[in-house]
């Protein structure tokens, strides 16, 4: 009987361990595709800022 139980309880952890170790790789899955996301949107606002200044001095000197 005591082995039955044992064995159930055994069972049990064990999928619950690969349950949370799944859950924890799905997680850092996501947060390296939004740490990659976020370092696209910060590349594009630089590139814009640099756009926008390079337009504003090309305006400045057209009307020089």
């Amino acid at each position: 009987m005591h082995n039955d139980l044992y064995t159930l309880l055994i069972v049990i952890i064990a999928l619950l361990v690969v349950l949370v170790v799944v859950l924890i790789g799905y997680i850092l899955n996501n947060q390296s595709k939004i740490d990659d996301k976020n370092e696209a949107i910060i590349r594009e606002m630089r590139e814009n800022i640099l756009l926008r200044d390079e337009l504003r001095s090309r305006l400045k000197r057209a009307a020089s």
